[in-house]
């Protein structure tokens, strides 16, 4: 049994799925000529794409990993190298939905609504998402800016409620093509305490992924702070 690399299509994004499967030719192709599918390589050079973040180079290795019958061959063995994370990924529309405990930031309840993210340019995107939070509208304001050669993705949250938070972390993946950010938000005060969250956002699918958070007060220990959950709304069909 081996693990394949499904492609999933997601307007202009590319989401690989690990799918674990036998090693069985596919599509009428020979065992042979599944292996002798060359190991894909990033090309260098970064050629830019008008209204993409990614450069065409990777683009190109989205697509070769995609267009693949056979199995990825691991980076430790000089195999194929790891598909790049796209951030074209977080737009659209998507529900929004969890339980957060109680906190300085607000009392514990259920947070529900919509974020529509767009794109600026190059990888810089921005986002509202409208929610209600204990029978009350919530606005939160967004700017996400994306580091494609560092893999860091800063978050800046400007939230109604009178608190703005910077979450800055990496972005890593595997070979299946799961990703996730983990983050941490600089020290912010509300209600006269001091408070720091970290988390991470869990990219598992292209329709939803998740945010797991912590939370500590006044420089205590980090406890949970419950987690949000992203799905996209589809375009329905004409």
């Amino acid at each position: 049994m081996t693990v394949r690399c499904r492609p999933h299509r997601l307007g202009g994004t590319v989401v690989l799925l690990a799918v674990v499967g036998l090693s069985l030719p596919v599509a009428a192709q020979t065992r042979a000529q599944i292996e002798a599918e060359p190991i894909l390589k990033l090309r260098a050079g970064e050629t830019a794409v008008p209204g993409q973040c990614l450069t065409r180079e990777e683009l190109d290795l989205l697509a070769g990993l995609n267009a693949l019958r056979r199995p990825t061959v691991g980076v430790e063995g000089d195999g194929d190298d790891p598909a790049p994370f796209d951030p074209h990924y977080f737009v659209g529309t998507w529900e929004v939905e969890g339980v957060l405990p109680d906190s300085p930031l607000g009392e514990a309840g259920e947070f529900y609504g919509t974020e529509t993210v767009r794109h600026v340019d190059g990888c810089s995107y921005e986002s509202t998402i409208d929610a209600t939070s204990l029978d009350t509208p919530v606005t939160v304001s967004v700017r996400t800016e994306y580091d494609r050669r560092a893999r860091y993705l800063v978050r800046l949250e400007d939230d109604s409620r009178g608190v703005q938070q910077m979450k800055v972390g990496r972005v890593g993946g595997d070979p299946g093509g799961y990703f996730s950010h983990h983050w941490q938000a600089a020290p912010v005060t509300s209600q006269g305490q001091q408070i720091r969250l970290a988390g991470r956002a869990l990219i598992t699918s292209p329709d939803n992924y998740e945010v797991q958070m912590r939370i500590a007060l006044d420089g205590g220990e980090f406890t949970n702070f419950g987690r949000l959950r992203w799905h996209r709304v589809l375009d329905e069909a004409p």
